[in-house]
């Protein structure tokens, strides 16, 4: 019995996992998992004291999984265009250590509050957002056949949104990305082939960042969080990091957009909109 479960519940035993966006939401969530899971987690963030706490709750929270170098962080601006291309290739060298990496997830994402209507937006900030959402990704791409083999074992996740598919009014300056992530991502699925490339898309997800964001209207978001919800609920990280999970472990899917979003494309609701940020 012992053999069989590990078959499943152990497919990433000791596998490198580099997570880009991992110090709070469902980055986080996606690192408490690999470490369950056993696996090696490197986490990277922009925010160095952000970066610090994470790493110090995941050793906190997992002792034994995080012992020795089985967890460490590393620090990348992904807005920082200029040094894009050194940065990402030093965040893939640490991660690596000399060895290679096995899964890359890239959650990370521009969050600021919700999006400017479309006669408020800047070239700025849509270039900011293009930065993080769009281009990191293809340049995490470019590189990683230098630290990753090409089998089918190991895999390279994105991040959209559900607001790509149906988006809410004002939206418009932040969906073009999503949907880029989505068709960007089977490009690359050809590409680096037989190396697994798959979009994980969430819809309405509580992460610290947004209740912060939400601010006096926490309250009334999740109440029509609710009511857009087949499930009846707004998401969790830690329910979303299982999609992540899953087209890790799986090792025939590749080219795909996995939902995770309540039953929230399914569903018609008249009234006013949810202007939060998507991770």
């Amino acid at each position: 019995m012992t053999g069989q479960a590990a078959k499943y519940v152990g497919r990433l035993k000791d596998k490198v996992v580099l997570i880009v966006g991992g110090t709070s939401g469902i980055g986080y969530a996606v690192a408490e998992a690999a470490l369950e899971h056993n696996a090696i987690v490197i986490v990277a963030g922009s925010n160095s004291v952000k970066l610090e706490n994470a790493v110090t709750r995941l050793k906190s929270s997992y002792p034994s999984q995080s012992s020795g170098s089985r967890l460490s962080g590393i620090t990348i601006d992904l807005a920082d265009i200029e040094n894009l291309e050194t940065n990402v290739q030093s965040v893939l060298q640490f991660a690596a250590n000399g060895a290679k990496i096995n899964h890359v997830v890239i959650t990370a994402a521009d969050m600021m509050p919700p999006p400017p209507s479309l006669a408020e937006i800047t070239v700025h900030s849509l270039e900011r957002t293009s930065r993080i959402r769009y281009t990191a990704p293809l340049i995490f791409a470019k590189h990683l056949p230098k630290f990753m083999d090409q089998v089918s074992e190991n895999s390279v996740t994105l991040t959209s949104g559900a607001h790509g598919h149906k988006p809410d009014p004002g939206w418009s300056a932040m969906i073009g990305y999503l949907g880029a992530v989505e068709t960007m991502m089977k490009g690359l699925a050809v590409d680096l082939k037989p190396l697994r490339v798959n979009v994980v898309s969430p819809g309405a997800v509580i992460t610290e960042v947004v209740r912060e964001m939400l601010d006096e209207h926490y309250d009334m978001a999740i109440e029509m969080a609710k009511e857009k919800s087949l499930v009846g609920s707004a998401g969790t990280p830690e329910s979303v990091a299982q999609a992540y999970l899953y087209l890790m472990k799986d090792q025939f899917v590749t080219g795909t957009v996995l939902e995770t979003n309540g039953g929230l494309l399914a569903w018609q609701l008249q009234g006013l909109a949810i202007r939060w940020a998507y991770p």
